[in-house]
């Protein structure tokens, strides 16, 4: 009885494994007519050429296409995380350059705590801006991340919301993780280019 070991679809030989469990893998598509299979430390062949296998038939189950799923729910999937953080975004967007004005025209608050008053003046106008800079980063991920563009930063994005995008009773958080659970899925990942 052959040996099999089979290359797998992270690039990486599995096996030594028999002639059944090569076929119970068929079975469960983990391995198609076009895997790469070596009998007995051989010449690293298409499944379909070994007969053990394929019980004479010549037949295999065809390769399980990820990408060839409905792209409507590929996009569905990724149009609700991205549009709640461009959302997110173009609030945070918008309140950052009131921000910025109020510490420029406004005088310190004396009732303010010292941790507090701080934060007012050329500090409060340092972190507006920063603030404003952060936001359109993630709201241009987020664009991308609509359009299937530029995964990196689509996740970075998602990082920077859930770090940044605390005001708005903490909405980024939420909208950051739900982006990185639907940017994690294999056949949305597949999808970007």
């Amino acid at each position: 009885m052959a040996n099999f070991h089979f290359i797998a679809g992270d690039g990486k030989p599995y096996g030594p494994y028999s002639a059944e469990q090569m076929r119970a893998y068929m079975s469960e598509n983990r391995l198609t007519a076009q895997s790469q299979v070596s009998a007995d430390g051989g010449p690293w062949q298409p499944a379909s050429s070994f007969q053990e296998l394929t019980g004479g038939a010549g037949a295999m189950p065809a390769a399980p296409q990820p990408m060839a799923g409905n792209p409507a729910l590929l996009q569905s999937k990724v149009n609700g995380p991205a549009t709640f953080m461009m959302v997110l975004a173009i609030i945070n967007l918008v309140l950052a350059p009131i921000g910025i004005i109020m510490n420029l025209v406004q005088e310190p608050n004396p009732d303010l705590p010292e941790q507090f008053r701080m934060l007012e003046g050329p500090i409060g106008i340092i972190g507006n801006i920063l603030w404003m800079i952060t936001n359109a980063i993630i709201l241009m991920g987020a664009l991308k991340m609509k359009k299937f563009q530029s995964y990196g930063l689509a996740m970075a994005a998602s990082i920077l919301c859930i770090l940044c995008d605390w005001n708005c009773c903490c909405l980024g958080i939420g909208a950051g993780i739900w982006s990185i659970v639907v940017l994690s899925k294999p056949e949305v990942k597949a999808t970007f280019h």
